[in-house]
């Protein structure tokens, strides 16, 4: 559309005049809300409106181009936020799993050096002199739960940072480029390496997650407590405290995640139902902002 990367004050008249046939005001054209009339194929446009696209630098054709476009778009955003959810869920089953882990070798009173170990060997010949025989099928159960709860959260946070970064491929961001690299390489790290090597990739990954923070937000905290257990493992600090943060964390992301859910299922309600103006679609990452401030009032 032309006029695009122009804030309103920036228009000619004959730019604004075309805008508010369209159903634009300041506030929305600068805030890049897109009016009900802009939903609208080109046939259900009265003249005046018809008048404006053209004068915005659209035909009939390119007009309804832009609807299937839009259209597409928000489906591919609904797709992200379910994304976010499932990745958010997933790392929470993560976290749950390692917690189960952890009191489960504390039970069993497994000494440090063997814990540290990624030798099959090295654990078979400590059950055996202990007899606790069932600690390598519950090792080899939580590591198969670990690897795909990891595998499944890093994956579904890489499809959100993909669609979000395809749909706002016209207004990039280095922020937006984050999430999608710090599921790939959680991806990658789960699936190719081994052992106390995880580590190492896990803190990449997650480092990637708080560089895609644009405001300090749930999302960021969540990130950043994330980053935190991540490196004070790294530095060699252990304790079940670690653990307990980890799971808020994955709460924090899961709570923006259904908060993200809850502004898109109020915006459709209010289409559907209430016959009220449709909003804009919002990303995962910031609708959880939006449900705050509305219901903050």
């Amino acid at each position: 559309m032309k006029y695009n990367n122009s804030y309103w004050e920036e228009l000619p008249q004959e730019g604004k005049e075309a805008a508010s046939k369209l159903g634009y005001t300041q506030e929305t054209w600068d805030a890049d809300e897109v009016p009900e009339i802009c939903n609208k194929y080109w046939e259900d446009l009265d003249n005046d409106q018809q008048q404006g696209a053209k004068e915005m630098g659209h035909d009939e054709s390119s007009w309804n181009n832009l609807q299937v476009t839009r259209k597409n778009s928000t489906y591919l955003l609904y797709i992200s936020h379910l994304c976010f959810v499932l990745g958010s869920f997933f790392y929470l089953q993560l976290s749950i799993v390692s917690m189960r882990w952890d009191q489960y070798v504390r039970d069993h009173h497994v000494p440090q050096n063997v814990l540290g170990e990624d030798d099959d060997d090295i654990w078979e010949e400590w059950s055996h002199e202990n007899n606790h025989a069932d600690i390598l099928e519950f090792r080899e159960d939580f590591w198969v739960q670990y690897e795909r709860n990891n595998i499944l959260g890093a994956s579904s946070y890489a499809a959100m940072g993909l669609i979000e970064m395809y749909s706002n491929r016209n207004s990039f961001a280095l922020q937006t480029l984050m999430v999608p690299l710090g599921g790939l390489v959680g991806m990658a790290n789960a699936l190719h390496i081994a052992g106390s090597s995880m580590k190492y990739g896990s803190t990449v990954s997650l480092t990637f997650y708080l560089l895609s923070c644009t405001q300090l937000d749930l999302f960021f905290a969540g990130s950043a407590m994330e980053c935190v257990v991540s490196y004070a493992d790294l530095a060699g600090f252990d304790g079940v405290w670690l653990l307990y943060v980890d799971s808020l964390a994955c709460l924090l992301w899961l709570y923006c995640a259904l908060a993200g859910v809850a502004v898109e299922f109020d915006f459709s309600l209010k289409g559907i139902f209430l016959k009220e103006k449709a909003s804009t679609p919002c990303s995962p990452l910031s609708c959880w902002q939006q449900k705050s401030d509305r219901y903050r009032h």
